[in-house]
């Protein structure tokens, strides 16, 4: 075996100690990713994130949409990669005990977010109030027969599927679809007045823009109040602890949340996150910690 003199190995060591430190540098100036699952909420947020990451952090950002499924499995697998909207205890419960021992939790973004099958508020009580109705014939041919669903692979449609077996809605069919044609069919119903039940969630823009209700869910099969988490890879902390401490203090109120999706539905979601940020400075010094 060749030795190497002493000379050799400090000029070795010095090469080891100047790759580490390169290395921890590239790792601390990555790019990071934020998955988003065309959720409405999750696209607001996650560009008030990227906007603010951007300009304090001196770290650029890519917004990567793909289904939720693959939101949580980029982030357990991926180095420098977050996902800002896993709906917990129920929701997306499936989709979290998969990588629960790969991502970290940073934070909870926001609370009070809820899962149901909502209606227009036109139709009458009497006889479309709980999903219990749904089992009625005349309910039933109401609705053609079907409940506008969402798209296959979201956590409220694997609840939703649950739901159908369990009130026993053999007559309906669940209808997959993305959430923009959840809404284009929605508005739709309303502008002919015409009966439709859809998979909803709060927040979203069309409580702002619709007269609906929820029907009541006796089994609580759609599950209640949730909250909704930040989940990272462990890179984040490791390599940018400064921006896991950001998400970590990123939080929003129900009605914030509401307001910035009701503008986003009018003008965009890069316009509604930029206007956010204007609006609430002392709220965003308050994420952005000695970054401010």
């Amino acid at each position: 075996m060749k030795i190497l003199s002493r000379g050799a190995r400090g000029f070795a060591a010095t090469l080891l100690v100047a790759f580490c430190a390169t290395g921890t540098a590239l790792a601390a100036n990555a790019p990071i990713t934020i998955y988003t699952d065309n959720y409405a909420g999750d696209e607001a947020f996650s560009r008030v994130a990227r906007d603010l990451i951007e300009q304090h952090y001196d770290t650029q950002v890519e917004l990567k949409t793909v289904s939720v499924g693959v939101s949580f499995l980029g982030t357990a697998h991926n180095d420098n990669s977050l996902f800002l909207a896993a709906w917990l205890p129920k929701t997306h419960a499936d989709y979290m005990e998969r990588v629960k021992d790969k991502v970290d939790t940073l934070g909870t973004i926001y609370n009070g977010a809820r899962l149901g099958w909502a209606v227009p508020s036109y139709v009458p009580k009497d006889k479309l109030n709980s999903i219990t109705d749904l089992k009625k014939p005349e309910v039933v041919d109401k609705l053609d027969g079907r409940i506008q669903g969402i798209s296959a692979g979201a956590g409220e449609m694997q609840l939703s599927h649950k739901a159908m077996k369990s009130y026993g809605l053999d007559d309906l069919r669940l209808i997959t679809a993305s959430g923009p044609a959840m809404t284009a069919a929605l508005k739709r119903a309303i502008d002919n007045h015409e009966w439709i039940v859809v998979t909803a969630w709060s927040p979203h823009w069309i409580w702002e823009r619709f007269d609906l209700r929820y029907l009541k869910d006796p089994q609580k099969a759609l599950g209640g109040e949730e909250h909704v988490n930040i989940i990272a890879n462990p890179s984040i902390k490791k390599n940018r602890p400064k921006i896991a401490a950001f998400f970590s203090r990123m939080h929003f109120t129900l009605d914030q949340v509401n307001a910035m999706l009701a503008e986003a539905n009018k003008t965009s979601y890069d316009i509604a996150a930029k206007h956010f940020i204007e609006q609430h400075p002392k709220l965003v010094k308050s994420w952005l910690g000695g970054n401010a």
